[in-house]
């Protein structure tokens, strides 16, 4: 394995990890007849599900070769927004989502790594506040966004934070890969990945994915 793809699928690996410790803790101080253990063990099952597609999607370089499926976006988006808020409580993760969202033609696990790397972007660049997660119809195709009020992301860095291993000047510990696969996967789905950011005011990601992956437009 490249240090490439090692740094890719050690970066990818931290949330569900954190996911199954903490819902792993969770089921050790309850009582056997405690009515939350199937809802703790459905989300372990579901991370390790995960932890299974991540590596595979590594090891077989699989981002230019979606396993496409139906997904549902903003099934994704709640389900990912709970684990982080359980994972991170100092944070309030709030989920915007229009009723009656189309089902896309993509690859699940794959962009439920793209929000999990903005996700901890978020964390990583903002004191614990709201973090807004969005997905929504526009022209032309679906807008899924993240904004935190963090710190902003300096204008010199902004043309070059999709690079791999780049790490600007207020980089916190990292691969510096998290933003790189975003992009390559977003691209694989036929769709691009924006930024807009404000230097101590915070920053907004944007995903849109176009209207022709939809699945009642096939």
């Amino acid at each position: 394995m490249t240090q490439l793809r090692l740094a890719s699928l050690s970066h990818d690996m931290k949330t569900p990890l954190s996911a199954i410790a903490l819902y792993n803790d969770r089921l050790r101080t309850m009582r056997l007849n405690d009515p939350e253990r199937h809802a703790c063990h459905a989300v372990i099952a579901d991370q390790i599900d995960r932890l299974v597609q991540i590596t595979r999607s590594v090891l077989e370089q699989d981002a230019n070769s979606i396993r496409y499926d139906e997904v549902d976006i903003a099934a994704l988006a709640r389900d990912t927004a709970a684990i982080y808020q359980k994972l991170h409580p100092g944070y309030t993760f709030q989920l915007y989502a229009e009723t009656e969202l189309p089902l896309i033609l993509g690859d699940g696990p794959a962009l439920g790594r793209v929000l999990t790397n903005l996700l901890d972007n978020a964390v990583n660049y903002s004191r614990p506040a709201q973090i807004v997660i969005a997905a929504e119809l526009q022209s032309g195709g679906l807008q899924l966004r993240v904004r935190d009020r963090g710190y902003g992301i300096a204008p010199e860095d902004l043309p070059h934070i999709f690079k791999p291993r780049f790490r600007g000047s207020s980089a916190v510990p990292g691969s510096g890969m998290g933003l790189a696969i975003a992009q390559e996967i977003v691209r694989a789905h036929g769709g691009r990945i924006e930024v807009a950011s404000t230097v101590g005011v915070g920053t907004v990601f944007r995903i849109i994915l176009p209207e022709n992956i939809f699945l009642d437009s096939q």
